[in-house]
């Protein structure tokens, strides 16, 4: 008996060793534990864009998204208000000169942001505070790498070791809703953005996108609706009217590298396909010009990652169309589902 118990210990300790010294020897080969990414990413492809809430699978109702606005306008410092004089005459002197410029649209700037969950279903419920701006206050505070008398930069002062959910108001001057549209016959709208438009030019995106605008999205004294604006994007943009697909608000984003805030939506077309969307196009889309071309993906898991990392797009990319078009997927297929088979993806790439 005595002699059993010995060599079965023996052989015990051996496979334990063999088995640790395998996990030890996996995880030198991994280069140790991973660090923490709280920006997206799916294999080698990065975007400066921070999911702050919504995970794809659920939807933020529309009555669930509650919008206050404080009447007090946004501040800028001192020295960054003369900034905004500066971006003010630049415009207007290109205006003098026949040249193409920005308008000073009435926008607002964020102050706070707010994530809950219902008792009965936990279903999300948002609260979003917002007061007025302008888009020339945030062209002035999108000069986030400008210095200071001191030398400090707004990055390095009001970005670098905070939360992106702190940062003052006046840095967030901008939010804008995006959306991935998904044709009747499964194909994805992927467009790219115009050389003339403010914010990525050149870049490929999303189907279509709206910033939230106090002149257009407030009506009247009642705050903007976040579905409403996105519905206006649609129109502007596609040249299709609200009835004609099913809307679904899936996150909320921060954009870290320029600090922009914004909503991600899936709209499901219920008849028009990516030829009655073209055909519609070349009839003439009052916001035709913010993109120069307007592409289709078959709306698939294998496909779309595929898209996303191919050489021609993977440094081409704005921001916010990786995230988007990634939890859109997950909106329609499961995320179990959409993260084994982007994984078998990523390996047959050469990835993992």
């Amino acid at each position: 008996m005595g002699l059993v118990l010995t060599v079965f210990f023996e052989d015990y300790l051996k496979d334990r060793r063999s088995r640790v010294g395998r996990r030890v020897r996996r995880m030198v080969a991994r280069g140790g534990l991973p660090e923490q990414q709280e920006e997206f990413r799916i294999g080698p492809l990065k975007c400066p864009m921070v999911v702050v809430e919504g995970d794809g699978e659920q939807v933020i109702n529309e009555q669930s998204v509650r919008v206050v606005v404080d009447p007090a306008p946004v501040v800028l410092p001192d020295e960054m208000a003369a900034w905004r004089d500066e971006v003010a005459a630049e415009q207007e002197r290109r205006r003098d000169a026949g040249e193409h410029s920005f308008w000073n649209g009435p926008n607002y700037a964020v102050t706070s942001f707010t994530a809950s969950r219902t008792a009965l279903d936990e279903s999300p419920e948002v609260a979003l505070r917002l007061r007025p701006a302008d888009y020339y206050t945030f062209l002035a505070a999108q000069q986030l790498d400008r210095e200071f008398a001191d030398g400090t930069t707004p990055r390095s002062r009001y970005l670098a070791s905070t939360s992106p959910l702190d940062v003052p108001d006046f840095l967030n001057c901008s939010f804008g809703t995006n959306v991935a549209v998904v044709t009747a016959d499964n194909l994805l709208v992927v467009q790219q953005r115009s050389a003339r438009v403010g914010s990525q030019p050149g870049t490929w995106s999303s189907s279509a996108n709206e910033a939230l605008s106090r002149q257009l999205d407030s009506r009247g004294r009642s705050a903007p609706n976040l579905y409403d604006v996105m519905r206006r994007g649609i129109v502007e943009e596609l040249a299709v009217d609200e009835s004609e697909y099913h809307l679904e608000l899936i996150a909320f984003t921060i954009d870290t590298q320029r600090q922009q805030w914004g909503a991600l939506f899936v709209a499901f077309m219920h008849d028009l396909t990516g030829a009655d969307l073209l055909e519609r196009r070349s009839r003439g889309v009052p916001d035709k010009w913010e993109h120069d071309r307007m592409e289709f993906e078959k709306f698939e898991v294998a496909p779309v990652v595929r898209m996303l990392l191919s050489e021609e797009r993977r440094d081409n990319w704005s921001s916010v169309g990786p995230p988007l078009f990634y939890l859109a997927l997950i909106r329609k297929y499961g995320r179990a589902y959409v993260e084994r088979r982007a994984a078998v993806v990523l390996r047959q790439l050469g990835f993992r």
